[in-house]
C-alpha cells in the first residue's frame, strides 16, 4: 500500500512538489502571520505607551474658544495661544491647581504684539562728503518687504570730533546729535505672553528665574526721573529669536562746499547745520538729493543677527560699510506703550488644503484683523506702564525630535516652508499668517494690568499619577477632563496627540506646509491598528482553511479515475481510501517536518511549533473527513450545449475558482485596509513611527495570501492540462496549429478565471462600501487586485503551455 502511494508521488514530481510547497507555506505562514499580528499589536501599544504622552495631558480653555478648524479637522496650529482673548481668571487657575488629581496646571496668556526700545544705527564719517540713502527691509523667507520709503542723510567732510556736520529729516522717533550720525531702527513687534514661573518651569523644564530679577538701579532712576512713579512691567526676552531685518544702504560721494550751504541755511561758520530753520533745511535737503554723485557704493547689510525681540543690539556701520556692535547709541521708549492685538486666522476650510486670504494689503500684507491699542509717548503724556527688560530665557530644543506633540502654545519655532522648500518666518509686524512664538514673557500679575481681570487664555494640565500612556492612564485623564467640562471649560485631551503636516494655500505665496498637532491620535491609531490586526488575522486564517478544503476536493476529483481502475482490478473501497490517505498523509507529513526544520532559521518562537502541530492535526482530520465522503454520481448521457469545456471539467476548476474568488476578496480588503490605515497613520509623526515599526508584518501576510493563490492556480492548471493532454493531441491531429491550440486554452482559462476574479471584486466592493472605506481606496484596491491576479493567471498560463518542461503541447507540432 505504501509502495503504491510512494510510486504515485514520485511519478507526479511536479504536482507533489507543488503540494508540499503549498502545505509548507501554510505551516509556516499561519504561525508567522499570527505571531506577527501579535507583534504588530504589541509594537503599536509599545509605541503609544512610550511616545504617546507629551509634556501635558489636557488643554483647558474658556468655553466656546475652540476654533472652526479644530471643530472640523481636529487639529490645532502651533503657538495656538497667540491672539487669544483671555477668559480665565487667576483665582480660577489657583482653584484648578489645588486639585489633587492635577500634578501641574500651567496657565498662559497672550497679551499682544509689543515693541521694545528703538535703537540707533550709527553711520560712518567718511573722508569725503557723502549722501547716504537707506531703506529697511524685512522678509518672510519668500519675499522681501520694504518697511519705509527711502530716506537720505547728507554728511559734510568738514566735520570735527564732537561737531559732526550733516543734514537729515527728523521724522517721528528720529534724533540728532553733534557727536555721532545715527538713524533709528524701525519698530519691530513681537508676541508678548504671560506665565506663572513655577508651574511653567515644571511643565517645560525651561529656566524663567530671570523674570524675578530686579530692574537695574540706574535704569530705574532714569525712568523715574523722566516719567515719574510709573508702573514698570518686567520682561524677559527670548534669546534664540532673531528679527529678520536688512539695511539697504547707498553711499554716494558728493562734491560739496559747506560754506555755500551755510549761506543758504542762514548759518554762521560756527553753527551746527541741523540747528537751521526747518523750512530752509528741507529746501536744501531736497536740492542735495538731486545733486549728481561722483561715485556710489551700494550694500545690503543683514542686521538680523543683532536684533532680538524687544531690546536688540545697537549697530555701527564701519568705513567698509559692514555692521558691528556700537558702543555709543541712542535708545527711545517712545513706542513701547503701543501694542496690537490680532484675531485668529480665518481659514477657508472648503478643501483639504486650508486657504488663507490677505485681510489688508501692505508691506508686508496682513492675514489677520489687527487692532491698534495704546498711545506712543510722542502723542500722549498719560503713561499707563512701561516695559523694562530684566533678563532672558531659552527654550529647550526638543520639539522637533518628539513623536508626541503637546503644543505649549508660545514656544514653537518649527519650520514652515513652501512646497518649493523656502523656509518661512514671521515678519517684524503683526498680522503674519505664521503663528509667532512669544518673543518675551511677563508675569500673570502684570498681565492683569494690561489685559484685565481674566487674562488667561489656556491652562496646560498634567494629570497626576501617570507613568506610561496606557489604558489606565487614559481613564485617569478622561476622568479629570469630564470634571473640568462640568465646570464649564473647553477641554481637549492633548495626551496621545502627534505632529501632522498641514498644507495651507496662502494668498500671495502659494502652498506651504506647516506643522500642526492632531488631537487624540494615539487612541485612534491604536483602534485602527487593532481593527486591521483582527481583520487580517481572521481573513488569512479563513483563506488558508478554504484553500486547504478546496485543495482536497481538487485532489479527490483527480483520483477518481485511478480509484475506478483499482476497483475494477479487485481493490476494496477500504484499500483504495487507505492508499489515498497514505499519499496525502505523506505529503502533509513531509511539509510539516520541513516546516519544523525551517523554523529555527526563521527565529520563530516555541508557540510557532505548537501552532504548526495544531494545524497539522486539524488538516489530518479534515483530510480524513473529505476523503471518506462517498457520493455516487450519475453518468451524463446528453452533451452540454453551452460552456461544455467548463461544465465538463468543473470538478477540477471549481476548487481553484473558490480559492481565486477568496483570494480576490482577501487581496482587495487587505490592500484597502492596510492602505487606509497607513495613510491615516502617516498624517502624524507618531503614526509614521508606528507604521515604520509594523508595516512589514502586514505586508508579509498580504504576500502569504498571494503565494497561496499562485500555488493553488499553478496546481490547477497543471492538472487541467494533464487531464486534457489527449484532447489537445486530438486538436493537433485534426489540423489545429500549436498557436491556435494555445489561443483556445488561453481563452478558456481567462474566461473562467476572469469571471471568478470579477465576482470577487464585486464582493470586495460591496464589503468595503458597507464598511465605509474611502472611494479612492476601494477603487485602488480593486484595480490592484485585478492587475496582480491577471498577471498571475496570464503568466502561469503561458508558462504551462510554452515554458514548462512538461508543457502540454509538444514543441514543433
Amino acid at each position: 500500500m505504501i509502495h503504491f502511494a510512494w510510486n504515485r508521488i514520485k511519478n507526479r514530481k511536479f504536482a507533489s512538489i507543488t503540494i508540499i510547497l503549498a502545505f509548507l507555506a501554510v505551516f509556516l505562514l499561519i504561525p508567522i502571520g499570527l505571531d506577527n499580528t501579535k507583534e504588530t499589536k504589541l509594537a503599536v501599544q509599545s509605541s503609544i505607551a512610550d511616545h504617546g504622552r507629551g509634556s501635558y495631558d489636557l488643554l483647558v480653555r474658556p468655553k466656546n474658544s475652540r476654533t472652526a478648524v479644530e471643530k472640523k479637522a481636529g487639529i490645532v496650529e502651533e503657538n495656538y495661544i497667540g491672539d487669544g482673548q483671555g477668559g480665565i481668571s487667576i483665582e480660577e487657575w489657583q482653584n484648578l491647581k489645588a486639585n489633587p488629581a492635577i500634578e501641574v496646571a500651567a496657565p498662559v496668556a497672550s497679551i499682544g504684539y509689543f515693541t521694545g526700545k528703538q535703537l540707533s544705527v550709527e553711520l560712518p564719517q567718511l573722508e569725503q562728503s557723502t549722501r547716504f540713502t537707506w531703506e529697511f527691509y524685512t522678509t518672510d523667507g519668500y519675499k522681501d518687504y520694504m518697511l519705509s520709503p527711502p530716506r537720505s542723510f547728507i554728511y559734510f567732510k568738514e566735520s570735527q570730533p564732537g561737531n559732526v556736520q550733516y543734514l537729515k529729516n527728523l521724522t517721528l522717533g528720529e534724533s540728532a546729535s553733534g557727536a555721532t550720525m545715527e538713524i533709528m531702527l524701525p519698530t519691530a513687534y513681537h508676541l508678548l505672553a504671560a506665565i506663572d514661573i513655577e508651574s511653567e518651569e515644571k511643565l517645560t523644564n525651561i529656566n524663567f528665574s530671570q523674570l524675578k530679577n530686579d530692574i537695574d538701579p540706574l535704569e530705574l532712576q532714569a525712568i523715574q526721573g523722566t516719567f515719574g512713579n510709573v508702573p514698570i512691567i518686567k520682561v524677559i526676552q527670548r534669546e534664540d529669536i532673531q528679527v529678520p531685518l536688512t539695511l539697504k544702504l547707498k553711499a554716494e560721494v558728493l562734491e560739496l562746499d559747506i560754506e555755500e550751504y551755510r549761506q543758504k541755511l542762514g548759518l554762521s561758520q560756527q553753527d551746527w547745520l541741523m540747528a537751521s530753520e526747518e523750512s530752509a533745511k528741507q529746501q536744501v535737503i531736497a536740492e542735495l538729493n538731486q545733486k549728481e554723485a561722483v561715485t556710489a557704493i551700494e550694500r545690503e547689510i543683514d542686521l538680523s543677527s543683532f536684533q532680538r525681540p524687544f531690546d536688540g543690539t545697537p549697530v555701527k556701520i564701519n568705513d567698509q560699510l559692514k555692521a558691528e556692535k556700537a558702543d555709543n547709541f541712542v535708545a527711545s521708549r517712545g513706542e513701547t506703550p503701543v501694542f496690537f492685538t490680532a484675531q485668529k486666522l480665518d481659514y477657508d476650510l472648503s478643501d483639504e488644503v486650508f486657504k488663507i486670504n490677505i485681510v489688508e494689503e501692505g508691506s508686508p500684507p496682513s492675514y489677520k484683523k489687527i487692532e491698534h491699542k495704546g498711545r506712543s509717548l510722542y502723542e500722549s503724556q498719560e503713561i499707563p506702564y512701561l516695559l523694562e527688560q530684566v533678563g532672558t530665557f531659552l527654550p529647550t530644543k526638543t520639539e522637533s525630535n518628539q513623536l508626541s506633540s503637546s503644543p505649549l502654545g508660545i514656544y514653537s519655532t518649527a519650520s514652515i516652508q513652501t512646497i518649493q522648500g523656502h523656509i518661512l518666518k514671521p515678519t517684524t509686524i503683526p498680522g503674519s499668517f505664521i503663528p509667532q512664538p512669544a518673543g518675551a514673557l511677563i508675569s500673570l500679575e502684570s498681565a492683569e494690568m494690561i489685559k484685565g481681570p481674566k487674562p488667561i487664555d489656556a491652562i496646560r494640565i498634567r494629570v497626576a499619577g501617570i507613568q506610561a500612556y496606557n489604558d489606565e492612564a487614559q481613564a485617569k485623564i478622561e476622568k479629570v477632563a469630564i470634571d473640568l467640562l462640568q465646570l464649564g471649560y473647553e477641554v481637549d485631551i492633548v495626551a496621545g496627540s502627534s505632529f501632522v503636516n498641514q498644507t495651507l494655500d496662502v494668498e500671495g505665496i502659494g502652498q506651504v506646509v506647516a506643522p500642526w498637532t492632531t488631537l487624540g491620535v494615539a487612541q485612534e491609531l491604536e483602534e485602527n491598528w487593532n481593527h486591521l490586526t483582527f481583520m487580517t488575522t481572521v481573513l488569512f486564517i479563513a483563506f488558508a482553511f478554504v484553500w486547504f478544503v478546496a485543495r482536497l476536493l481538487f485532489e479527490k476529483n483527480l483520483l477518481k479515475n485511478e480509484d475506478e481502475l483499482l476497483r475494477i482490478v479487485g481493490w476494496q473501497r477500504k484499500q483504495i481510501i487507505q492508499r489515498n490517505y497514505i499519499e496525502q498523509y505523506t505529503l502533509l507529513f513531509v511539509a510539516y517536518i520541513l516546516s519544523l526544520l525551517l523554523m529555527p532559521f526563521l527565529s520563530l518562537k516555541t508557540s510557532a511549533y505548537w501552532l504548526a502541530t495544531i494545524i497539522f492535526v486539524i488538516f489530518i482530520g479534515m483530510l480524513s473527513f473529505v476523503f471518506a465522503i462517498n457520493k455516487q454520481e450519475k453518468k451524463r448521457l446528453i452533451a452540454y450545449k453551452r460552456a461544455y469545456s467548463f461544465l465538463y471539467y468543473w470538478k477540477i476548476l471549481m476548487p481553484t475558482m473558490i480559492v481565486l474568488y477568496m483570494s480576490s476578496i482577501l487581496l482587495i480588503i487587505q490592500t484597502a485596509s492596510i492602505g487606509t490605515t497607513i495613510i491615516n497613520a502617516q498624517q502624524s509623526s507618531l503614526g509614521q513611527f508606528t507604521v515604520d515599526a509594523t508595516l512589514w508584518f502586514q505586508l508579509a501576510i498580504l504576500l502569504s495570501t498571494f503565494i497561496l493563490s499562485i500555488l493553488g492556480l499553478s496546481e490547477c492548471l497543471h492538472a487541467l492540462f494533464q487531464t486534457r493532454r489527449t484532447e489537445l493531441e486530438m486538436y493537433h491531429t485534426i489540423g489545429w496549429t500549436r498557436a491556435k491550440i494555445v489561443m483556445h486554452l488561453c481563452k478558456e482559462v481567462f474566461l473562467w478565471t476572469g469571471i471568478t476574479i470579477i465576482a470577487g471584486a464585486i464582493t470586495g466592493f460591496i464589503v468595503l462600501t458597507i464598511m465605509k472605506f474611502p472611494g479612492v481606496w476601494i477603487v485602488g484596491s480593486i484595480l490592484t487586485a485585478l492587475f496582480l491576479l491577471s498577471i498571475v493567471v496570464g503568466g502561469l498560463t503561458i508558462f504551462k503551455t510554452f515554458l514548462s518542461p512538461q508543457g502540454m503541447i509538444s514543441k514543433g507540432k
